[in-house]
């Protein structure tokens, strides 16, 4: 068993309800604490009606090896379960063989000087099926033109505080804003339902998004999902809902640089359109 047997490791272990936000943070800082450690990278990944797809179908990932749940839970009679803070490591830490981290949803916390999991997002490699989709409406509808990336969530299972805050309503009045100062300017959408994507789109004409989205959480609905980030991370300006970690990961892909609001936290000032564009889609914090 190379978990036990091979060198000194590391297992992350994500929850089965846990969304992807969730999982790749968990994942992507526990990869670079395991490199920083030089100790081989094991994850739990659950597949099932909580979440279909697997790391691999999302992105090409071949820095850890995946273990079972079950797996995970037997050694750990042995190698008890961790908390994420491991920002100070004791020479005793450092002599134990297997360090299990129960990631409760949230990133592991390292020690300075180990990588940042954001910078590991931006250099994944999304399968093909997914980088093909981008490609696809980025080169049709969006590129060489500036466009505001619009992210709504009305789905029951998202975030009580989301759906009270941020209505569909909200992000209308607010495209309708825009479009007062900037006729001309695309949306590109991105709908946790399909009743809101409908509603805006009847409403907003040059209103991009994706359609045959497939189920929630399955496979093709997460990998909607993520060619989703990959186009709202590559826009001029980005509108999230609130209390939304979805859009947060837009955010990360882009480094930063997309001027970004939701409706927790308004723009200050007037809309620029003036960053430079995506040349490539799949990597939204480089700009022409």
């Amino acid at each position: 068993m190379a978990l036990l047997t091979g060198r000194k490791a590391l297992l992350i272990y994500t929850g089965r309800k846990d969304g992807l936000g969730n999982r790749i943070r968990a994942l992507l800082s526990a990869k670079a604490l395991a490199e920083a450690e030089e100790r081989d990278l094991f994850y739990v990944w659950s597949t099932d009606e909580f979440f279909g797809p697997r790391m691999d179908e999302l992105w090409r990932f071949e820095a850890g090896r995946p273990v079972s749940r079950l797996m995970s839970r037997a050694v750990a009679i042995a190698f008890p379960f961790r908390d994420t803070d491991l920002t100070n490591i004791s020479d005793d830490d450092r002599a134990s063989h297997l360090w299990q981290i129960r990631s409760g949803g949230v990133e592991v916390s390292t020690p300075s000087g180990v990588r940042d999991w954001r910078t590991e997002f931006r250099e994944l490699e999304p399968v093909p099926e997914i980088a093909g989709r981008v490609h696809e409406v980025f080169d049709d509808h969006l590129r060489g033109r500036p466009y505001v990336g619009v992210q709504v969530r009305t789905h029951t299972v998202s975030h009580a505080k989301t759906v009270a805050t941020s209505p569909v309503e909200w992000f209308a009045q607010r495209m309708r804003s825009i479009r007062a100062s900037h006729p001309d300017v695309p949306f590109f959408l991105s709908c946790d339902t399909e009743e809101s994507q409908e509603r805006l789109q009847a409403e907003f004409s040059n209103c991009v998004a994706l359609v045959d989205k497939g189920g929630y959480n399955t496979v093709d609905g997460v990998r909607s999902s993520i060619a989703d980030l990959y186009l709202l991370g590559s826009s001029q300006h980005l509108i999230g809902a609130a209390y939304s970690s979805f859009v947060e990961m837009a955010v990360f892909l882009s480094d930063g640089v997309v001027p970004f609001e939701r409706p927790n936290r308004p723009l200050e000032g007037e809309l620029d359109l003036s960053l430079a564009y995506a040349a490539d889609p799949l990597h939204p914090a480089q700009r022409g």
